[in-house]
């Protein structure tokens, strides 16, 4: 099993985004204890029946508020431990100075890293999209870098050859489409993002671009692959559709609690770093979540194309009867009836 370990350097942020499931610049800037959570992993690494892959996702907050000193320390401790075969990564929004020394570490210390791009919400003026850009492109100069982008309403209703055109000239070589979960932020923030009807339409339309454009041969978008893979693999577990996230992942907040999924992370904890193993793993509150995972929506069964999709990400809320998952894209796919797209209107990337 791949297993999944977020590292909360800090839950605080430079940044203040609407969407953000730890609160945006709101939280105090308390930070790891890089000592102990070293502790922890080499603990969790011990445990023969748990040594399968392990990535590690420096996370926050903005994991990069941490002294680049410290962020040496924490890879280098998970890295001289154990047979176990590991990675390491992070995920930064990259508004800030990049420093030599932090670009260093991004490339010759890290196995990958990733940012951030959301149309109208992320950036509040055209200084820090300048700076995002200006940094994004000395890093993808020098290494491969995957792009989370989150589904606001802005983003969605982007014409999509323009979005996937985009997209193709940030020079990522991966992109993540992230569907908005209640948590933090995002729920004081609502309006900012799209139906699931809207979202359905999505789905439709950027498969319908990236055919006629060819895009498949720019990046890997893990959004229309994980749905390709269905048909084309007969791979019905990929993505947020396997249904076992809460048994393959951890995160630890910068406060040293623990919790599964991260953007429910700040409220949803389980356990503390200084727990034994064993009581973190059968904590009622860890298994009660995985057993809430595994429970479909009764509307789930007799949809048409519950045998190829399985069921969608257990935390994106239904909205009635339709749910977040690419269904008119599925149908497409399985050569059923399917709505048609709707054109839509130019969103400016920046909104000040």
């Amino acid at each position: 099993m791949h297993r999944t370990v977020y590292i909360k350097t800090t839950e605080a942020c430079n940044l203040n985004c609407k969407h953000c499931f730890t609160g945006g610049n709101s939280p105090k800037r308390e930070f790891l204890d890089v000592e102990r959570t070293i502790g922890w992993v080499r603990r969790a690494l011990d445990i023969s029946e748990l040594r399968d892959h392990w990535h590690f996702e420096l996370h926050g907050g903005e994991p990069f508020l941490l002294p680049v000193k410290q962020l040496i320390e924490l890879v280098k401790g998970i890295r001289t431990w154990g047979p176990v075969e590991q990675s390491i990564g992070a995920t930064t929004n990259l508004v800030y100075k990049l420093t030599d020394d932090l670009l260093w570490f991004c490339v010759d210390e890290l196995d990958s890293i990733a940012t951030s791009w959301d149309a109208g919400i992320r950036f509040s003026n055209e200084k820090q999209y300048s700076l995002w850009r200006n940094n994004l492109k000395k890093l993808t100069q020098r290494k491969d870098v995957t792009l989370n982008v989150s589904l606001s309403k802005a983003t969605v209703d982007m014409p999509a050859e323009e979005l996937i055109l985009f997209l193709k000239d940030t020079g990522c070589k991966r992109i993540l489409f992230d569907r908005i979960t209640l948590d933090g932020s995002a729920v004081q923030h609502q309006n900012l993002f799209p139906t699931n009807e809207e979202i359905n339409d999505w789905y439709l339309r950027l498969h319908e671009a990236t055919e006629k454009l060819g895009a498949r041969e720019w990046f890997h978008n893990a959004a229309l692959e994980d749905v390709y893979a269905k048909f084309e693999n007969n791979n019905s577990c990929s993505g947020t559709f396997c249904r076992d996230c809460e048994e393959r992942l951890f995160t630890i907040n910068a406060d040293g609690t623990i919790a599964g999924c991260p953007n429910s992370a700040p409220s949803e904890t389980f356990g503390h770093i200084d727990d034994e193993l064993s009581d973190l793993l059968l904590a009622p509150g860890r298994i009660t979540t995985i057993a809430e995972e595994r429970v479909r929506n009764p509307a789930c069964y007799s949809c048409d194309v519950f045998a190829v999709c399985g069921s969608d990400c257990h935390r994106l809320s239904w909205q009635g009867d339709v749910c977040a998952a690419p269904r008119q894209l599925m149908r497409k796919l399985s050569g059923l009836p399917y709505g048609q797209g709707k054109s839509k209107r130019i969103i400016p990337i920046i909104a000040v």
